[in-house]
């Protein structure tokens, strides 16, 4: 199978889980720090079960180091991450991401001497574009100015741009389900630093937690997982600057689903739908939408 169909696969199931996160942050777990710890820690789950059916080998010291290393940085991107969502929409948030291709540009050609042609940097530039311009508000005065949750976002994508490259680096000697039991193995152990640094604040939130909220976080957590999956298994097939810049129709399938939830639950999920917030949201997916045409090989 094409990279490009299971990179797509990921995208969808990465779009749902944002808006799970949202409704999390907003709704029922408010701290981020503990949300990112929660989640870490069912990333265990899923290491254990890789292993109880495919087993767990030992292939390389090295690239076992840098798999959990890798694993340590995805969680440690959470933490921004739902510090942003705190901040804005989910489908404003999620186009910001965009920002994240360009440093996985930046590390594949130096580490992996992944090359692109002068149409797919193209590509990459609408994409940024399209991030770019709903990054952008204006202040009371009228003077536009960059949101706040653009930095955090920025944050977020050079913490998930390191993991996509090491992965990518380390596949060629590794089973793709070893590699992967490894990199949720190094997520879980980035969860209990956190923990271990911030126990009381997250005991504090845990104890407030209701059964339906543990629900919906195994569930979302599942669908994350899932997604990651997809993602890193296109990373193996495809050129994994090209998979990230792919990650340019997650703000389309996040507005579609946002404004679905917004328009018949707005309960559950409640999103700007002003006239000039979505002309902005549709621009920026119709640029990044341009920019994924240009960047396909």
């Amino acid at each position: 199978m094409s990279w490009i169909l299971f990179a797509l696969i990921a995208n969808v199931l990465f779009a749902v889980s944002n808006l799970f996160d949202k409704f999390l942050i907003e709704k029922r777990v408010r701290d981020p720090l503990a949300l990112t710890i929660l989640g870490g820690w069912i990333d265990l789950l899923a290491a254990v079960t890789i292993v109880l059916i495919h087993g767990l080998f030992l292939n390389g010291t090295w690239q076992i180091a840098v798999l959990v290393l890798a694993g340590i940085f995805v969680e440690m991107a959470l933490i921004p991450y739902f510090k942003a969502l705190s901040l804005e929409d989910a489908s404003r948030i999620s186009p910001l991401f965009q920002s994240m291709p360009v440093f996985v540009l930046l590390l594949s050609s130096v580490f992996l001497k992944e090359e692109l042609t002068h149409r797919q940097l193209l590509g990459y530039l609408l994409i940024l574009s399209g991030g770019f311009i709903v990054s952008l508000e204006k202040t009371d005065a009228g003077i536009l100015k960059i949101r706040t949750a653009f930095w955090w976002v920025l944050l977020a994508s050079i913490l998930w741009a390191l993991p996509a490259v090491m992965f990518k680096f380390v596949i060629v000697s590794q089973n793709f389900w070893d590699a992967l039991a490894w990199e949720f193995i190094g997520v879980s152990i980035g969860a209990t630093i956190l923990f271990f640094l911030y126990s009381s604040r997250v005991l504090a939130q845990v104890r407030d937690i209701r059964a339906g909220t543990w629900a919906i976080l195994n569930i979302n957590e599942l669908i994350y997982i899932v997604g990651r999956m997809s993602n890193f298994y296109a990373i193996m097939l495809g050129v994994v600057s090209l998979v990230a810049v792919l990650g340019g129709t997650i703000p389309l399938f996040v507005f579609l689903f946002g404004l679905m939830l917004s328009i018949w639950f707005p309960e559950i999920i409640k999103e700007d739908i002003t006239r000039a917030s979505v002309v902005a949201k549709i621009a920026a997916i119709a640029l990044v939408s341009c920019g994924l045409w240009f960047i396909h090989p």
